[in-house]
Parts: C-alpha cells; structure tokens; sequence
C-alpha cells in the first residue's frame, strides 16, 4: 500500500493527450470517493461531471467568469481554458456541503479524502490522470451559478481526468517532524 501512495502523481493539462476515460472509470473514482473517512458519515460533498461533450460549456462558464473578475486578463490563461474541450476527458465539480453535525474543518478532511481516494484509483489507471484544480474561478458568482450550489454549498475546485502517454512515478518529498515520546 505504502509503494500505492508514494506512486501516486497529479498529471497536468499540458501532459494531457485528448484521449477520453470510459464511463466505467469515471463511475469507480466517484464510488471510491464514498468510501473516504468521513465522522457520523456525512459524506459532505457532492460530484458534478462534465463528460466529453460538455466540456465546451464548462470552458465558457470558466472562461466568462475569469473575464469578469479579473482586471486584465491574461491571454495565455485564456487560451488554456479554451484547450480544454480538446484536452480533458472528463472534469468533476467538487462541492462540499456542510452537515452542520461535525465541525465545518471535519467536513473538509473528508473531502480531502474523497478526492485521495479518486487519486489512488486513478493511478492505477496506466493511460490516464488527473489533478485537482482550486483555480478556474473556484466558487466565484458565475460557476456558483453554472452548478446550481445552493448558499451554504461551497465549490472547491474541480478534479481534471485526462488521457496521458507517460506515467510519472517517481518523486521526493521531505522529511516530516515527528515527535516520538
């Protein structure tokens, strides 16, 4: 388990090739989301999907809503987010919804853990990746809008899937302070 999570990488939309992921994995990486830690099992997140012939509308939202709340945008971002139709498979809208039967930092971690776990079943997948985005005008009054979140619901970025040629695996990552008594 432990090699699992060591091997586990976010994969960019610049690695991204255009292939489209079947439905029956995006349908296994929203299950495994489920099955994340959560206390009394409030499960405080909702998936919306964006499937292939979508993701054109999802870019526009995107894009009009990083029009309208920056005070110059830059070109290159927009045309980033023009890409995507041609370079996403799939992207899921991540919500939390808070139970208000837990602290609101508990609902988090198990949102954080959901989308863990969306990551490990996905790096088993030798043709496919993914990266959560808190960008792409994350909860802002037009995507808030576009997802039809309801005031207490909070949009917390997207998870990109996309097919990949190369497969990283290898990374570093410091040492944690640990206190052993």
């Amino acid at each position: 388990m432990l090699q699992k999570l060591k091997s586990r990488r976010s994969h960019f939309l610049k690695e991204f090739n255009g292939d489209h992921a079947p439905k029956e994995l995006i349908t296994e990486l929203l299950d495994a989301a489920i099955w994340a830690p959560s206390h009394k099992l409030t499960l405080p997140f909702k998936f919306v999907v964006y499937e292939p012939a979508k993701l054109n509308l999802l870019a526009q939202k995107i894009q009009e809503s990083f029009i309208q709340t920056q005070k110059e945008p830059q070109a290159d971002k927009i045309a980033k987010i023009a890409s995507y139709p041609t370079k996403l498979s799939h992207a899921i809208a991540i919500i939390l919804i808070p139970s208000h039967k837990v602290p609101l930092w508990e609902e988090y971690a198990a949102l954080g853990a959901a989308v863990q776990n969306m990551y490990l079943m996905l790096s088993e997948q030798p043709n496919f990746g993914g990266y959560w985005t808190t960008g792409n005008e994350m909860n802002q009054p037009i995507i808030r809008e576009f997802l039809s979140l309801h005031p207490e619901e909070i949009h917390c970025g997207y998870f990109f899937i996309g097919g990949i040629n190369e497969k990283r695996s290898i990374a570093n990552r410091p040492q944690t302070d640990v206190l052993w008594f």
